[in-house]
């Protein structure tokens, strides 16, 4: 499917075919899209854990709801957890990651870097001092017995794991729907998977992925409301819009980025029979 078009039609499906599961080659497509997103200070913090709805108990799909996350998930078939790896930048400190992407001319003499500058400037000043830092905060875990702490992490590495995991994410869900598969990010009850997959205390998570085949029509509903570009994009300083074009616009609507906003005509009619399909509250 062309770019323009994957951005366009991407939705947060909350309508699922629980019936139909994802081929495994596509499911593959899409964990190898996200293995190639790119890792935050070339650390690889990332992991990704998948986890199927019919590998899991009654008891645990239900624990797995939050308020806002319930029909979903058990309509959903497969979900995608993607952490980030705290204890990878200790492992970072020795250099190798970036000597590799110096030897594969990703990391660039021309812009000062060598295995000297790494050593010295980099290691030093971009990994230790994250490590160093004292300003911590220690990781909690949600058990039978109640809550258990675990390792405690600076407050900069913490942002830096959550960047990856957030970087990881867009790349999941455009190449879910360059797959032809619904996405969506959604909160769920996070001890339930660590427990269940024996996630180690080190991994940070956020909002999984749920993904599958979307029981609602490809536009599910039209395209979502966005503010204008003007109101939250700046141009050289803060209060300077950046100016949308018109004619970037048209050419953009052209190519499928730009689409039927939300809702379309039939949207409420598509509702009911899809809650009366599920046995849902209308």
């Amino acid at each position: 499917m062309e770019f323009k078009q994957v951005v366009g039609l991407r939705r947060s499906i909350r309508f699922w075919s629980p019936w139909q599961p994802i081929e495994p080659e596509k499911l593959q497509a899409v964990l190898e899209a996200i293995h190639q997103s790119p890792r935050v200070l070339e650390v690889d913090f990332l992991r990704v854990a998948v986890l199927h709805r019919d590998q899991m108990s009654e008891e645990d799909l239900q624990a797995m709801k939050t308020p806002t996350t319930t029909t979903q998930i058990e309509l959903c078939p497969t979900y995608i957890f993607i952490y980030a790896d705290l204890d990878a930048l200790s492992e970072a400190t020795d250099g190798k990651n970036l000597d590799e992407m110096l030897e594969a001319g990703a990391l660039n003499r021309s812009h000062g870097w060598s295995s000297e500058f790494i050593r010295d400037t980099i290691v030093p000043q971009f990994y230790q001092e994250v490590l160093d830092d004292t300003d911590t905060v220690a990781m909690r875990f949600r058990t039978p017995d109640g809550m258990r702490e675990g390792p405690a992490y600076s407050r900069q590495l913490l942002a830096l794991g959550r960047t990856q995991i957030g970087i990881a994410q867009g790349v999941g869900l455009l190449a879910g729907v360059d797959q032809g598969l619904g996405v969506q990010l959604s909160g769920v009850g996070a001890d339930v998977p660590k427990r269940i997959m024996g996630i180690p205390d080190s991994w940070i998570t956020s909002s999984p992925m749920l993904i599958g085949y979307a029981a609602e029509g490809v536009e599910a509903g039209g395209q979502r409301p966005r503010e204008p570009l003007e109101q939250d994009f700046h141009d050289g300083r803060y209060g300077a819009p950046f100016e949308s074009d018109p004619d970037v616009v048209k050419r953009l609507t052209e190519d499928g980025m730009f689409q039927r906003p939300a809702p379309v005509p039939w949207r409420r009619d598509e509702l009911r029979r899809l809650a009366r399909m599920f046995g849902l509250p209308e």
